[in-house]
């Protein structure tokens, strides 16, 4: 090996831990809180249509919704949740159909956020498609309910509230 290659391997070498250490001390990737994403299929038609991964919702979560005039539906699903860390610069995807890709929800922190609220630019894929694309503040004790688009005979329903841990389902 010639001395020139030598000289290069060494100051990688060396380089490496301190890059290392950068990428971890990146203060955009520090968790500001966490989101909880639940998924629900609302529908007048058969409530089948919704897949077997669907669980009937209890009757305080379906008076909640019919208490809402576009809410109204005779059935309502429970098709998957998930809970995300909210990072401080980049953006967060919650998974609801683990492991299927087929809905997924990106959310990034804009602004301010404190342990009961925060500002986010929200957006709905539905099989790899932006469906939907909106800016919401969202807090802890008042989840935010976006009535999604047509899907299986009946509407997709997303709420979005602050959690209390990342990785923990709502």
């Amino acid at each position: 090996m010639n001395t020139s290659r030598r000289i290069l391997l060494l100051t990688l070498l060396a380089l490496a831990p301190a890059l290392r250490a950068n990428e971890q001390t990146d203060p955009g990737r520090a968790p500001i809180g966490a989101v909880a994403v639940i998924v629900y299929h609302a529908t007048d038609g058969d409530p089948k249509a919704a897949g077997a991964r669907a669980v009937a919702v209890d009757e305080a979560t379906a008076k909640r919704f019919r208490s809402e005039k576009r809410l109204q539906f005779r059935h309502y699903r429970r098709l998957g949740a998930d809970t995300q860390p909210l990072l401080r610069s980049y953006e967060s995807w919650a998974e609801p159909f683990k492991p299927s890709h087929e809905l997924l929800v990106r959310f990034e922190a804009q602004g301010r956020s404190t342990a009961d609220s925060a500002s986010l630019d929200l957006e709905l894929w539905l099989s790899g498609k932006k469906t939907i694309k909106t800016y919401s503040v969202i807090e802890r004790d008042r989840p935010l309910l976006v009535l999604g688009p047509e899907w299986r005979g009946g509407r997709l329903m997303i709420e979005v509230a602050m959690a209390t841990q990342p990785g923990k389902d709502p």
